[in-house]
């Protein structure tokens, strides 16, 4: 199979990792800092949506002992996080090259899912969020980092794909969610903690 198509070869997907590994971005939130915003236990399962270079899933797997699922649709980003964290010497990372929209986990099976720049990425923002309330246990978190530009200088994905913080919460409530806890960051980003009821 060949999954260079979407990365013009090499030097492409280099230049993705890159990007998403810039120190900047964790400037403007830590993964660190984004990841003890929210309550997660020693023992909780978490899955990382459009994990990218594993920004969140490497941290994430140095926090708990159970399994830390890093999803993407891309081959080779998950291969980068299989060696990143063999590198780490974390055993309980487990990729899964799959979408958003049809997470391969069962029902209640996860305790904390993360979303880093990633929803406004989805064919169907509805079916990414009716996935996650199916796979995420009642109480468990959903936490993402989402971009709202509106209103300001500042440059993010076009304008009709971003998601603003009230869109996110109006959609999130269809599906059981309650927000705990939203704030922006620098660039016109946002963050929104929420609970699955």
């Amino acid at each position: 199979m060949n999954h260079h198509h979407n990365h013009h070869g090499e030097a492409g997907f280099k230049r993705k990792v890159d990007y998403l590994d810039r120190p900047e971005r964790s400037e403007v939130l830590s993964p660190e800092g984004f990841l003890t915003s929210i309550p997660i236990e020693k023992t909780a399962s978490i899955l990382d949506l459009g994990a990218g270079t594993g920004f969140l899933t490497i941290p994430a797997a140095k926090l708990v002992d159970n399994t830390v699922f890093a999803l993407d649709l891309d081959a080779e980003m998950l291969k980068l996080i299989e060696e990143k964290a063999k590198e780490a010497e974390l055993a309980n990372v487990q990729t899964l090259e799959a979408s958003m929209e049809a997470i391969p986990l069962e029902a209640s099976s996860v305790d904390v899912v993360l979303a880093s720049l990633v929803l406004h990425e989805a064919s169907s923002l509805e079916n990414v969020l009716s996935d996650v309330s199916r796979v995420v246990k009642t109480d468990g978190y959903f936490a993402c980092v989402e971009f709202d530009t509106k209103g300001t200088d500042l440059k993010g994905p076009p304008m009709e794909i971003q998601i603003s913080a009230v869109k996110l919460r109006e959609e999130l409530a269809r599906f059981g969610f309650e927000v705990v806890k939203n704030w922006q960051l620098d660039e016109g980003m946002y963050v929104s903690i929420v609970v699955k009821k």
